[in-house]
């Protein structure tokens, strides 16, 4: 999200840009412009968040369409929990649209600052949580094979999550002595002493996205390691990630080979869930944790953020859950595909004997009117 910076230590903790005279670094004093400090990049962003946006509303509908057609995705969390990431990262984009004009930031109340930075934190730290769901669904199912436990949990991780990520981050709204919008560095700042600030803002936001963070990591890496030695010995293969640990020794013998590759596939494809905010918000913490960031460092805090819905489409549609409709959509477009070639390699014939056609009679006619003026 965006940079937070401390009310009178906003001058001093503004990006730095190095200094190629004489290899020092300082403190960028920024243009009072439309997009402040980042210039062009805003643009980018914008464009990314917009790019976002779309894609969360397509999962948000395709999986209304889904769950319409066939109740039993509802079971399926990957599925659900990646339907709840799309609202948080629609949320979050449809939040950094505003945040990119800096006249209309500059021109509301304080009050508003305050909820526009209370959602987009709430988002942030939401998004985390229910990316950390499944990283608890892995462990759980994959890892240790505890799916009882995973049963008995996973009913409650949106509202679990929704409920954690927007009440531990509501102290924005009151907490703070002041909470305005900094136009030159395009970014909130807070009336607070050092100290407060920086305690609070780690007890409200920061320490559960590095958690996060730090334990998705983890996740995926152990995931990627037990899924190697999975490849190794086959019967080793104690998960279907699509049903999420539900076969046992006997089934697992019986499958065959096709089967066996398909489920390596699908847990694979699931472990991706864990890395988008390794990627996205990994960025943030680092920042979070400098004094004086460098410039390239301040604009990744606003870049990676806005590609979190298209990331999410992404593993969206590589869903195990859908794999039945993404195959129905390929061959319907496939087919489709061939029966459009074949119409048209139809017509181009029908057009080229109808074209012979007419220069037959084409030059019937003109032999007919030389026949006739060689007469007359």
């Amino acid at each position: 999200m965006s940079a937070i910076l401390p009310a009178y230590f906003a001058e001093l903790a503004l990006p730095q840009r190095r200094d190629l005279s004489n290899n020092s670094t300082a403190p960028v004093v920024p243009p009072k412009e439309f997009h402040g400090l980042l210039g062009d990049w805003a643009v980018v962003c914008h464009g990314l968040n917009i790019c976002s946006v779309v894609c969360c509303i397509i999962v948000l509908l395709s999986s209304t369409v889904f769950v319409i057609k066939n109740r039993n995705l509802l079971s399926r969390p990957s599925l659900r929990l990646s339907t709840s990431i799309a609202v948080c990262d629609l949320i979050y984009s449809v939040s950094q649209l505003f945040v990119f004009n800096n006249e209309y930031m500059s021109s509301r109340n304080e009050l508003t600052v305050r909820a526009m930075l209370w959602i987009m934190a709430g988002a942030s730290v939401t998004f985390v949580l229910l990316s950390t769901c499944m990283g608890i669904q892995l462990l759980l199912t994959v890892l240790t094979r505890k799916s009882r436990y995973a049963y008995r949990i996973q009913p409650y991780y949106e509202v679990a999550s929704f409920f954690i990520g927007f009440f531990v981050t509501h102290p924005y709204m009151y907490l703070f002595t002041k909470v305005a919008w900094l136009p030159t560095a395009q970014s909130f700042h807070i009336r607070a002493p050092m100290h407060v600030f920086f305690r609070n803002l780690w007890l409200m936001q920061w320490s559960w996205i590095t958690l996060g963070v730090i334990f998705l990591f983890f996740i995926a890496l152990f995931t990627y390691l037990k899924m190697s030695q999975v490849w190794k010995v086959t019967r080793d293969t104690f998960a279907a990630p699509e049903k999420l640990d539900l076969l046992d020794d006997d089934t697992i013998s019986s499958m065959t080979e096709e089967r066996k590759r398909y489920i390596r596939s699908v847990t694979l494809r699931v472990t991706f869930y864990p890395l988008i905010p390794v990627i996205t918000q990994t960025w943030l913490v680092a920042n979070a944790m400098m004094l004086l960031p460098p410039f390239w460092l301040f604009v990744m805090c606003y870049l990676m953020p806005s590609i979190q819905g298209v990331l999410n489409f992404l593993v969206y549609i590589m869903n195990p859950a859908l794999d039945i409709y993404r195959k129905a959509f390929v061959a319907w477009i496939t087919g489709r595909r061939e029966k459009q070639e074949k119409e048209y390699g139809r017509l181009n014939r029908h057009q080229s004997s109808a074209e012979l056609n007419d220069d037959d009679n084409a030059f019937k006619s003109v032999r007919s009117k030389m026949s006739v003026e060689t007469t007359v």
